[in-house]
């Protein structure tokens, strides 16, 4: 296999994990659209001599990346936002702030101001909650476009959906990019998730 083919089929299999991740999420699709997303990042620099560290999406969930592989198992919680709560988004994934933290800590020192910056610009804060869904779905969308950029076309199976909403976003003239910010007021906003890093694990 040559390592052009190698990239489409990491690309495919970030597809994959990311659609189940949204549509059936488990204990493991978090962990495993990180690890798929990395191993795309290594594909695309052996295969074409890019990467996706122009993706600032992409350096902050490499911080979360790394520190599942190498520290703590990190569980996110996946859910639909619910009422009173509104977005241009229809799912929030909520980690710990505890663990964001303890990631960025875990950082090589040389790259701690950039995973810090990325971070904490592409997370969404709310007290003890961090809502990374928006910065997932934006390096998914930013990763498709670097791939259509240096023509690494994922496999038409796996990447249809995506696809058909990208298209529909571009034919309506649409923004790819998601902001993601909750609209609600604040006290609903930290009631709602204040009770879903109540139901998440402690290490």
């Amino acid at each position: 296999m040559t390592s052009v083919q190698e990239a489409v089929s990491a690309a495919g299999r970030l597809f994959r994990q990311y659609e189940q991740h949204c549509f059936s999420p488990t204990p493991d699709t978090l962990f495993d659209t990180l690890t798929a997303l990395h191993s795309l990042n290594d594909r695309l620099k052996k295969s074409t001599s890019h990467d996706l560290h122009k993706i600032q999406e992409y350096l902050a969930l490499k911080v979360l990346r790394n520190f599942i592989h190498h520290h703590e198992e990190v569980i996110a919680n996946v859910r639909i936002i619910p009422a009173p709560a509104q977005s241009d988004i229809a799912f929030l994934c909520i980690v710990r702030r505890d663990q964001v933290e303890r990631a960025l800590e875990q950082e090589q020192k040389k790259y701690s101001n950039q995973s810090r910056a990325a971070c904490e610009a592409a997370f969404h804060w709310y007290g003890e909650a961090v809502n990374i869904n928006p910065a997932l779905f934006n390096a998914v969308v930013r990763t498709y476009e670097t791939l259509l950029e240096v023509g690494v076309e994922p496999p038409v199976d796996d990447v249809a959906m995506f696809k058909e909403s990208y298209d529909d976003e571009t034919e309506r003239g649409q923004s790819h990019i998601v902001d993601g910010r909750l609209i609600a007021n604040a006290a609903e906003i930290d009631a709602i998730l204040s009770q879903i890093v109540a139901d998440l694990p402690r290490s």
